[in-house]
């Protein structure tokens, strides 16, 4: 039990490609969105169906590949996999979605931030190398996935209330936008590669 959740810690944590997030921060906190929709809009289908990749790319690889491709050779294939994966479970995912909102007479509305050509701008390739590592068995590979997930939904809120607070308050006028979303998410990655790093010290004495 302590060990999963190190890993769920460990997870939500050490996935902090919030810098990715701040070096994007025009598509994920939503420039292009007015200012009180910034805060509501989230891509919680496109986090869903990251969680969803994660987990099906770790039963994949670990039960259909054969064994002797494991090694070196998955390497090459956790990119390219990834993006197919992606592509297919959007695709399926909006097909549902459009008969839903059919069903329902309400229109489609589906918030993207991330590219499924890029498996989500590396995200699932990312968080799945690192699931495939750590993940010894099924709870393992359940938990990592829903909490790299939980992690990108937290470092979006908080980028979003980063961007909503330098609009509140003053702020000079060179840090004002990106550049006050990089350094904020640049010093909380350092906690959060910190933190990660305990927890993976107890993942190492279990």
């Amino acid at each position: 039990m302590i060990s999963l959740a190190a890993l769920a810690i460990f997870a939500g944590l050490s996935l902090n490609l919030v810098l990715s997030f701040a070096l994007g921060a025009a598509g994920v906190a939503g420039d292009a969105l007015p200012r009180d929709e910034t805060k509501r809009r989230l891509p919680l289908f496109q986090l869903g169906l990251m969680f969803v990749a994660v987990l099906f790319l770790w039963l994949f690889f670990s039960f259909a590949i054969p064994p002797y491709w494991k090694g070196f050779a998955e390497y090459f294939l956790f990119f390219p996999l990834s993006a197919l994966v992606c592509l297919g479970l959007e695709f399926f995912g909006e097909r549902m979605l459009l008969r839903a909102a059919a069903k329902n007479k309400e229109p489609l509305r589906v918030r993207k931030v991330f590219s499924a050509f890029t498996a989500y701008d590396g995200l699932v390739p990312a968080s799945f190398m690192v699931t495939f590592i750590l993940a010894v068995n099924f709870a393992d590979a359940l938990v990592l996935a829903l909490f790299f997930a939980l992690g990108n939904l937290t470092a979006m809120l908080i980028l979003n209330e980063i961007r909503r607070r330098s609009t509140l308050e003053w702020v000079p006028r060179c840090l004002r936008g990106s550049p006050l979303i990089l350094v904020s998410m640049g010093l909380l990655a350092l906690i959060s590669a910190s933190a990660a790093g305990i927890c993976f010290r107890i993942l190492e004495v279990f």
